[in-house]
């Protein structure tokens, strides 16, 4: 959801006593400032993240201590929504039959490719049929994936 910086800054959060100055965390991370900002913005609205206010000499610094049960409930609504996606994928794939355009890349299903007499309506190049068993064994390959991690956090892992 955040990427890279995401990582990142979780991670120096988990190394640092769950907590992260926001003016010096762009320099300690080697991420822009603002960027660090948006992403602390992105985990407050998901209550990741809690904006505390630290002191330091004669100065006020923002800073945001990380809230782990939030995070812990954030990665698991996380995961089962992409085990959602990822098994809604596999069915479409199941129950269905795509082409491809080898030009465009744009992915149709059966009726539209026969509708459009099996040629890419954007460049007339003829499609493809996709092979479904590659893309199912991957797909399945990532769901059971995701089902070990989702077994391990509920068995031990947070």
């Amino acid at each position: 959801m955040m990427g890279e910086e995401g990582r990142k800054i979780l991670e120096f959060m988990l190394s640092n006593n769950d907590l992260i100055i926001e003016e010096t965390a762009g320099k300690d991370l080697n991420i822009k400032s603002n960027t660090v900002r948006k992403i602390l913005q992105k985990l407050s609205d998901e209550a990741v993240v809690i904006p505390v206010k630290v002191k330091d000499k004669d100065k006020v610094l923002h800073g945001w201590i990380l809230n782990r049960d939030a995070l812990a409930n954030f990665i698991i609504t996380r995961l089962r929504k992409s085990r959602d996606k990822l098994s809604a994928r596999i069915r479409e794939l199941e129950e269905n039959t795509f082409f491809t355009c080898p030009t465009c890349h744009r992915r149709f299903r059966y009726e539209e490719a026969l509708a459009n007499d099996f040629h890419c309506p954007n460049d007339n190049t003829l499609l493809i049929e996709v092979n479904r068993d590659y893309e199912l064994n991957f797909l399945r390959e990532k769901l059971k994936s995701l089902d070990r991690l989702l077994e391990y956090i509920y068995s031990d892992g947070f």
